[in-house]
């Protein structure tokens, strides 16, 4: 029995899939039903987005009831949470707002500025990272790191003298730095393919278990 609904799985999971993807070339003639199945699939993330918050917000609300260890910092997230989305809906709902809304002054006011904060922690960590290079064994990758990043540095702080390094500086974060992350996202797509291609051909058993 549970080799039958395998493959009854597999097969409407393939039979789904190539719809899909047939569906997106111009001028098919299932077009219309792959946009409704990709607009169930929104519909079933969203869900599985709310029930997300929901537990979350479950999770932490028992921690505060049995008090558990930092139970306050669940508390002021339980609060904070209701607060951000009872403000969102009754600005959906144009029950209050104005040229500025208050989500987004809250937003500004505190997610950008602990972001904005932690962000700026990543210098240090870099100094640190670098001195702990240096203390276990040096080498021409270590090195490399390091010279790196105080150029990157020195280039931050666009000193008129040092022009030469705000340059330098420049060339890495556009022609380098910019070459790696592209790399990374060029792996990643071919990273989502490959499962996509593994599914298409029923040799991903996650859906079947």
């Amino acid at each position: 029995m549970k080799r039958i609904s395998g493959i009854l799985a597999s097969a409407l999971v393939i039979g789904l899939g190539l719809i899909t993807l047939w569906g997106l070339f111009p001028g098919s003639p299932v077009a219309f039903i792959a946009t409704v199945l990709v607009q169930l699939v929104v519909v079933v993330s969203a869900a599985a987005v709310l029930i997300g918050v929901i537990n979350l917000l479950w999770v932490h609300l028992r921690r505060v009831l049995r008090g558990d260890p930092g139970w306050p910092y669940s508390l002021a997230l339980f609060f904070a949470a209701l607060a951000v989305i009872v403000i969102v809906t009754l600005e959906r709902l144009n029950l209050i707002g104005g040229e500025v809304s208050l989500s987004t002054f809250l937003f500004n006011a505190v997610q950008v500025s602990v972001e904005s904060a932690l962000a700026s922690l990543i210098v240090f960590f870099l100094v640190y990272a670098a001195a702990r290079l240096f203390r276990h064994r040096v080498t021409w990758s270590s090195l490399l790191f390091v010279v790196t990043l105080l150029i990157i540095l020195i280039g931050w702080l666009h000193i008129p003298a040092l022009d030469f390094f705000s340059g330098v500086s420049e060339w890495i974060r556009t022609i380098p730095a910019s070459a790696g992350a592209r790399g990374l996202l060029i792996g990643i797509a071919l990273g989502v393919a490959t499962a996509g291609v593994r599914v298409l051909l029923g040799q991903d058993p996650s859906y079947r278990e």
